[in-house]
């Protein structure tokens, strides 16, 4: 069976040469991310970081699916805001190939699946906005960064029923991991939240007309390996893709 294709985007990293020692610069992503992909069923592509639109057009164009990694912060301008103090680890042309990336699978009604940095690039690729530092912008916040070595589920969500995620992973209180600061604040265009923390945190968003859109605030590639209630997230991302790809070829 032919695999689909997973477009997964990549940042830029940061590094320095051992031989040189001079600073240097790579793009990738999480190893997990692959792993999960490729277990499902998956081949995974990665999308690196470029400023030519049409490079990231016909990239997308390549693939079945789209996969938005976590990454650092998102440059506030892209939603017309200015920065908050703690923003940080801002990579603007990942910004702008991610956003990109979203217009055009959305517009080729492409599953798309967004990981953390995920979720916000989908909502501000969609018209929505950010929450910029959770500790110091929502008042009662619990902890949402866990620097543990090993995948731990540091907080509970409630997930909507009847929700797609709810159909991946139950309804309910669901125990996740957490690495983050930032957070959907105000919905981009045809989504909804479908899943919260205690503090109100947005932790999972969905497309509101049945498009195989899904956005999740925690790291269910970290944890799969630990916890398999998250393997079909990736499951069905894989599914999606397969479906996508059949389709694609009877245009």
């Amino acid at each position: 069976m032919i695999r689909p294709l997973i477009g997964i985007t990549a940042g830029h990293i940061l590094g320095e040469s051992s031989r040189e020692r001079r600073q240097s610069v790579s793009v990738g992503c999480g190893r997990s991310y692959v792993t999960e992909v490729v277990r499902a069923g998956g081949l995974a592509v990665l999308l690196p970081p470029v400023a030519e639109r049409e490079a990231v057009r016909a990239a997308v164009e390549a693939v079945d699916a789209l996969l938005l990694t976590g990454g650092g912060d998102i440059a506030s301008l892209e939603f017309g805001a200015e920065p908050h103090p703690n923003v940080k680890l801002i990579d603007s042309v990942r910004d702008r190939m991610e956003i990109e990336a979203v217009h055009v699978a959305v517009k080729r009604e492409m599953p798309i699946l967004g990981i953390c940095h995920g979720i916000q690039i989908l909502n501000v690729a969609l018209g929505g906005d950010l929450v910029q530092d959770i500790p110091t912008q929502i008042k009662g916040a619990i902890r949402h960064w866990s620097s543990d070595l090993l995948p731990c589920l540091s907080h509970t969500i409630n997930v909507e029923a009847r929700s797609l995620l709810a159909s991946l992973i139950g309804a309910g209180k669901v125990a996740v991991n957490s690495r983050h600061h930032q957070a959907v604040g105000k919905l981009g265009k045809r989504l909804r939240v479908v899943a919260e923390a205690p503090d109100g945190v947005i932790e999972a968003i969905q497309a509101d007309n049945g498009r195989p859109v899904l956005g999740v605030q925690f790291h269910p590639e970290e944890a799969a390996g630990e916890y398999p209630r998250f393997r079909p997230i990736f499951d069905w991302l894989v599914a999606q893709a397969r479906r996508y790809r059949r389709l694609k070829r009877r245009l």
